[in-house]
């Protein structure tokens, strides 16, 4: 998607729910909770939408350049997401700022991974899980578990913020049926 017609999705209608601030443990465990109790009336779907949220969002807590001290304490990463409602789909967006030398990195995991079909998403993940804890990057595995948990590609693209940050988008569109 490019990022123009991403960036107008992102300030469009249908929005059902968005945040932006620090991504810590309790923001995410309330909007979490929210998430996978109101969302829809089908469970399962809003487990599916929880499942996505909580991957994308720690990478969010842990990736973001930005970083703010919480009231307990937490160093906890800066970003902004938003849950769109259309009719046959859930929209799950989520934005955060990062160093401008991650964007080649991010290009190349987003790429691989709608690479894949679900098979090959399913061995991918296990490889990175084999990765000493160190050497598995800049949210891989969440990535790769968010497409296979949506079952769509990833949306994503960077919107240059200065010669050394950009603001990283990654977006998954969750279908109703």
């Amino acid at each position: 998607m490019s990022r123009q017609s991403l960036f107008t999705r992102m300030t469009g209608k249908n929005v059902l729910m968005s945040f932006t601030g620090p991504f810590d443990t309790e923001v995410l465990s309330i909007f979490g909770k929210n998430i996978e109790h109101s969302i829809s009336n089908d469970k399962k779907l809003n487990k599916t939408i929880f499942k996505v949220f909580i991957e994308l969002a720690q990478n969010v807590s842990y990736y973001s350049l930005e970083k703010e001290k919480t009231k307990k304490g937490e160093n906890a990463g800066v970003g902004t997401f938003i849950i769109q409602d259309f009719e046959d789909y859930f929209y799950f967006i989520l934005g955060n700022p990062i160093d401008e030398k991650h964007q080649a990195i991010l290009t190349e995991k987003c790429s691989r991974i709608n690479s894949y079909d679900r098979e090959g998403l399913r061995a991918y993940k296990r490889e990175l899980r084999k990765l000493p804890q160190g050497e598995r990057g800049t949210g891989n595995i969440g990535l790769v578990q968010a497409a296979l948990v949506s079952r769509n590609p990833l949306d994503y693209t960077f919107i240059q913020i200065n010669e050394k940050e950009a603001f990283y988008i990654v977006a998954v569109k969750i279908n109703k049926n």
